[in-house]
């Protein structure tokens, strides 16, 4: 159920200073009130008052001395060739993580055999072939391949065409004999880079300086040589990172002259060369410290005239892009702080001024003491699922002393950079006036500044340690699961911009203080600029994809829908949960009511439903667990295959249209039958107003029910096959084996939320690790592939036998079961047939047998990639005929 929108609660006001509340929350600490403490630091809430921060408070004084350095921080450039005067290091194959996926916030022109275009540089399909000075990349942009949502990743056939048509032919036409070590073919680097468990160690080679400008035209040329038009347009993307403190100077115009050739000659460019062509980007930043060692921030309320300083831009533009409405314009809150946060700007063409700024960030540099790089993470974070399955205790420890000892040696600096073409690198930033510094900043002790964050982690700690020490069923109640995702999410947001995705929305709605729509002020309303749910960190080099146009910024939504009387906010100067139950209850939990997050954001936020939550996560609470990888595979049957993304995904099979049909089934018209078609309505009802609609029991060995979707009626022969097929990919991994000690893991790697989203890619890697901790293979011939079919789709007449263990639980056997049934021998085939092709398309499938689907008894004939004894058990698989050899 989706949030309603909670009462505005009208509590007395106390206004502080930061270092105010931090002494308060100090106090109750000391005297042993953790309750309380939990309450005021979470919701500002203590003895019937609601405390109200004022950082501003903490201006910088006139009394207080800073420094102001400028440095260069990155380079970005494309250009046909390579201006790199020194040697470089080449990849003959490249590294998929180096592929330039995200935004740079820089748009550009390109050629193609079809004409000239612009578009957003990430969006190119390009490689990483290689790189200089160790921290420099060389990416090659093939605007050929270039077409409206295609992907910037390379396919492995096309890095095959690269190397072998335009880059190794390429080295041998500039090396002669020296490319002699270089692979004959892709695969043939593939082969040698894997090692015996499937990992990866590509090589790389070294080229000449004097050999480096000509790379470029030798691989265009040799592409056209061999037929392909990849080299139409192909540009290099050259990107320079930069050293931190490597290019310190006072912001003046000769020392920034000065410090810009030094730059550039220390990462082998030539400013004549560069300066005239290509197109490049500089990062240009000035940093500013306390000479008290204050933690500085900026305050909100200073973007705009910082923007309009910097850019030299007219008020109504300055203003325009700062508004909280802009979509050119996101926040990044400091410490859950509204009034003191840190900007991101991608101006648009009509605001960039007269410096051609396409890009300014303001930030403090705290972030560095939880950066951490994490796929779509760049601060360190935690899961709903790691505080359910205990995993959260030591990363809150340890969150909570990293906290506590940056009071005594750590301050934070407030940072501006911009990213101009390199004609201005030494013209931006030289006139950031006293005043205007005093006036956007604020100036913490370092004592307050970290006491905010660590007492915060703590206050989420002890609220999470008490909900863990409940009861089962009390931790999975909805106000209490609320606050668990609350807590991760407000958790996260201490050192990183909180997640304001669309599942983030909906928690917001259901978790923050509302204020009347009619007293809105926007910049304390809680919904900040639209991102994707894997934008959860703000902090970040890059955005998502799609993030910047180049089109002038409109006004976006930035509020709930237009039905709602209250909004989400950050009305009492921090980020603060609305009234929350501690102390005084035996789990901690927000107020009971009909509040609450969509399905959608429960699963966003816990990887699973909410009726799997005690199954899977709760149930240590009441017996003891087995190991947390563990697949629930002795369930009475296995839950019904649903696909999330689509209620009606389009049919795999194409019987229908060649006239063939399934019988309808024989019905009941007795008159009892409505009545319990009625009272199944009803129960449908409740459950789609509880857990959502069509869910399916399913027992699962006395651990009590597990509820899946499904679909509403059973459709067509196509429908219905389509149904059967993704139903048999699913059940195989439901039933895949776990090691004989509970406490040992399962054989499958998949986490237990991932395996009800398998599909034929999941039988399709050839990478076995992917999904097994260790595993026999070997490959089937045509027969044995055959009779691996038969026993999971048996032809007429034919049965799984009384003994058998795995098929009877199976929710797709069972329906192939009634098929049989109602159809004769020839339609049977023909839609044994239809499955088959898609069968032969799997890369592997269980080495089944007459009683069960799965066996892990040595076998001699079998293989191992993972390392492990050879005689130790592990499920038994077969590789398709036609496969290659697998990966580990």
């Amino acid at each position: 159920m989706a949030a309603r929108r909670p009462p505005v609660r009208n509590l007395p006001i106390v206004s502080v200073t930061l270092e105010g509340f931090c002494r308060h929350a100090k106090d109750l600490l000391h005297a042993d009130q953790q309750a309380d403490f939990v309450k005021l630091v979470l919701t500002g809430q203590l003895n019937g008052r609601q405390f109200v921060i004022d950082p501003i408070a903490d201006s910088i004084s006139e009394e207080e001395l800073f420094d102001v350095h400028r440095d260069y921080d990155s380079l970005l450039g494309i250009d046909s060739l390579i201006p790199v005067s020194a040697p470089i290091t080449v990849y003959p194959v490249a590294k998929r993580e180096d592929t330039l996926s995200r935004s740079i916030h820089l748009t550009s022109h390109f050629t193609r055999s079809g004409g000239g275009f612009y578009a957003p540089i990430h969006k190119i399909p390009n490689l990483c072939i290689g790189k200089w000075n160790d921290r420099n990349t060389i990416r090659v942009l093939l605007p050929e391949l270039y077409h409206e949502g295609r992907s910037p990743f390379l396919s492995q056939d096309e890095q095959r065409m690269f190397y072998e048509s335009g880059l190794r032919p390429a080295i041998v036409q500039l090396l002669g004999h020296q490319a002699a070590e270089w692979p004959a073919t892709y695969n043939d680097e593939m082969f040698r880079a894997r090692n015996r468990r499937g990992q990866l160690s590509f090589q790389s080679k070294v080229i000449d300086s004097r050999l480096v400008p000509e790379l470029g035209d030798a691989i265009r040329s040799c592409l056209a040589a061999n037929g392909l038009s990849w080299g139409t347009g192909l540009v290099f993307l050259l990107q320079v990172r930069g050293l931190k403190h490597s290019s310190v100077h006072f912001p003046r115009r000769e020392s920034a002259d000065t410090a810009l050739d030094k730059f550039l000659r220390e990462n082998a460019l030539e400013r004549q060369w560069i300066e005239v062509f290509g197109e490049w980007w500089i990062d240009v930043g000035l940093e500013m410290s306390s000479e008290w060692q204050n933690c500085l921030a900026w305050r909100t309320d200073s973007h705009f005239h910082v923007v309009k300083s910097v850019c030299r831009l007219p008020d109504h533009v300055a203003e325009r892009i700062t508004s909280p409405r802009s979509s050119k314009y996101t926040r990044d809150l400091t410490s859950h702080m509204p009034a003191v946060s840190g900007c991101r700007i991608s101006p648009g063409t009509l605001g960039r001024g007269p410096f051609d700024v396409y890009y300014l960030q303001c930030y403090e540099t705290a972030k560095s003491h939880t950066y951490h790089p994490d796929g779509a993470h760049y601060g360190k974070y935690i899961t709903c699922t790691d505080v359910l399955t205990g995993k959260a205790k030591e990363f809150l420890k340890s969150l909570y002393n990293l906290y506590r000892n940056a009071i005594s040696t750590s301050h934070s600096l407030a940072r501006i950079e911009l990213r101009v073409p390199l004609r201005h690198a030494s013209a931006v930033l030289l006139d950031f006036r006293e005043d205007l510094i005093r006036g956007s900043l604020v100036s913490f002790s370092r004592t307050v500044f970290w006491s905010l964050r660590s007492y915060r982690a703590l206050a989420i700690d002890l609220l999470l340690q008490w909900q863990s020490d409940g009861e089962a069923d009390l931790r999975a109640r909805k106000p209490a699961l609320l606050l668990t995702a609350a807590a991760v999410w407000l958790l996260n947001g201490i050192h990183s911009s909180p997640d304001k995705g669309a599942s983030s929305k909906e928690l917001m709605s259901a978790i923050l203080p509302h204020v009347r729509r009619s007293h809105a002020n926007a910049d304390i309303l809680a919904f900040g600029s639209p991102t994707d749910d894997d934008d959860v960190d703000s902090d970040m080099e890059t955005e998502p994809e799609g993030s910047e146009s180049e089109e002038e910024e409109q006004d976006v939504p930035r509020e709930a829908a237009p039905n709602h009387n209250t909004l989400p906010s950050h009305m009492y100067g921090l980020v603060f949960l609305r009234n929350i139950r501690v102390g005084d209850v035996p789990v901690p939990r927000f107020d009971y009511g009909d509040l609450f997050i969509n399905d959608s954001a429960f699963r966003y936020f816990f990887s699973v439903d909410r009726d799997e939550i005690v199954n899977r996560f709760l149930r240590s609470a009441i017996v003891p667990t087995a190991h947390p990888s563990r697949n629930p595979n002795r369930m009475r049957s296995t839950p019904q295959h649903f696909n999330w993304a689509e209620e009606n995904p389009r049919p795999l099979f194409d019987l229908a249209r060649r006239g063939y049909s399934i019988p309808r089934p024989a019905r009941d018209e007795g008159s009892d039958v409505e009545i319990e078609e009625e009272e199944e309505e009803e129960e449908e009802e409740e459950e789609e107003e509880g857990e959502g609609e069509g869910a399916v029991a399913v027992g699962r060995g006395g651990e009590g029910p597990l509820r899946r979707r499904q679909p509403r009626n059973a459709g067509d022969i196509d429908e219905q096959l389509t149904c059967l097929w993704h139903q048999f990919l699913q059940d195989l991994t439901w039933k895949a084996p776990n090691a004989k000690k509970a406490t040992e893991p399962s054989y499958c790697r998949l986490a237990l939320g991932d395996r009800t989203a398998v599909s034929e890619a999941t039988y399709q890697n050839s990478t076995l690790s992917v999904y097994f901790v260790d595993c026999q293979w070997r490959f089937a011939d045509t027969k044995d592939w055959k009779l691996a079919f038969n026993k999971f789709f048996p032809p007429m007449g034919e049965t799984c036998g009384a003994s058998a263990q795995n098929y009877p639980k199976m929710t797709y056997y069972v329906n192939w079961a009634k098929i049989k049934e109602r159809v004769d021998s020839g339609m049977l085939e023909k839609m044994r047939d239809a499955l088959r092709k898609r069968f032969n398309n799997l890369y592997w499938v269980p080495a089944a047998v007459s009683d069960r689907v799965w066996r892990t008894k040595f076998d001699p004939r079998f293989q191992k990639s993972s390392g492990l004894p050879r005689s130790a058990s592990a499920p038994c698989i077969l590789i398709n005929p036609d496969g290659i050899h697998p990966k580990w």
